[in-house]
């Protein structure tokens, strides 16, 4: 991959990339829709990501070119930073820069950028932060901007909610910045204070299973969510996601059916969290894999973003044997995980009857879990 993308680099602009870079997509093992309530999240970074090689230019000319959007050539960046639809994924580009503009750090230079990916997109496996944090970090190494990995991350959060316009939480864009090789991230979105967890996986599988069911977060019902758990915790003493199940109980009487069942699966998935870290640290599997099943409930039932395609793979791996299945990410579509003792079985006539019951294929591939953005050389 990373000769490839410095060949491209070089066919594309006639010079040979200075630095080339990687930022890793990321999976959430559980606490999916806590972040933007101040509750416990535990994602992992994975192997699969986006490359970046960066070479400069003699004028304040930007230019970026993916492999993944070959159809767009290479997308000149607007001077104004102006979010236009024909630009594509370089509005998230656009978005970071804005970003890293409104904090008061100008980047006077002109700049050429490649990008070569191995995530699938809109897969529920986070390539928008996984992008936001690669040009963030790009950015602070080339230009020198002496920026903290937190504020990188800060920085690429205001990018995805205040520029794309997606009521997201920090998970996506802190897992990208602050993953470890073979840990997962105990992350407290209310403090941000975090701890890396050993996964030990060596006599287990963790396997990711890709509905190819594309959705995007701006157009969803994604805002929706985060609007319900913001009226949801309106007047409480604590953050909802960490409020307790019988001060929330007292608390939800006072609530609308639908904004009471979107508290109810954030109080629960928080608990969940807890619990599950502790199963992993105990190296308790069968728990670990319950409160993955049981998370998915409540996200089916309770959050309401699954879909009959996710519901469809917890359903067939957990009958293949996989100690526990959810779907992870926003959801709506996506991704889902599942969590099998010793190796995996043949998922051959899996991926059969998932073509013949909804017309498209599924994607399946075993996670390893990575370390976070960094620069290559």
């Amino acid at each position: 991959m990373i000769q490839d993308l410095a060949k491209t680099h070089e066919s594309m602009y006639k010079t040979a990339p200075s630095a080339l870079f990687f930022a890793p997509g990321r999976v959430n093992l559980i606490g999916e829709h806590t972040d933007y309530s101040g509750g416990f999240v535990f994602p992992a970074a994975l192997d699969l990501g986006i490359y970046g090689a960066f070479s400069f230019r003699e004028d304040a000319q930007k230019r970026i070119y993916s492999a993944s959007f070959a159809d767009l050539g290479v997308v000149t960046l607007d001077p104004a930073l102006e979010k236009k639809a024909s630009l594509g994924f370089a509005n998230y580009v656009q978005a970071v820069l804005w970003s890293l503009k409104e904090e008061g750090y100008a980047l006077p230079k002109g700049f050429d950028i490649t990008l070569m990916s191995t995530l699938p997109d809109g897969a529920g496996l986070s390539s928008s932060a996984a992008l936001e944090m690669l040009i963030g970090y790009m950015m602070n190494d080339v230009f020198a901007l002496k920026l903290e990995l937190t504020t990188l991350v800060r920085l690429a959060k205001k990018a995805e909610n205040e520029y794309m316009g997606v009521a997201s939480g920090i998970m996506d864009q802190f897992a990208v910045g602050f993953g470890k090789e073979d840990h997962g991230i105990f992350l407290n979105t209310q403090t941000l204070t975090f701890e890396h967890v050993p996964l030990h996986f060596e006599n287990h599988t963790l396997i990711l299973t890709n509905t190819n069911k594309k959705r995007a977060l701006v157009d969803s019902a994604y805002n929706e969510r985060f609007a319900s758990v913001k009226d949801a915790g309106q007047g409480l003493a604590f953050a909802l996601g960490q409020t307790p199940q019988d001060v929330w109980e007292a608390h939800k009487v006072n609530l609308s059916p639908r904004t009471a069942l979107r508290g109810d699966h954030v109080v629960s998935e928080n608990a969940r969290t807890l619990a599950a870290v502790e199963a992993l640290k105990a190296q308790d599997y069968l728990t670990f894999g319950a409160l993955l099943v049981a998370s998915h409930a409540s996200l089916k039932e309770a959050f309401e973003v699954s879909c009959e395609e996710l519901d469809y793979l917890v359903e067939e791996h957990l009958a293949l044997g996989a100690l526990g299945a959810r779907m992870t990410g926003a959801g709506f579509g996506g991704t889902m995980i599942a969590l099998y003792a010793g190796d995996a079985p043949d998922f051959t006539e899996l991926k059969a009857r998932y073509q013949a019951r909804f017309g498209f294929a599924c994607a399946i591939y075993e996670a390893s879990i990575a370390s976070g953005v960094t620069r290559l050389r």
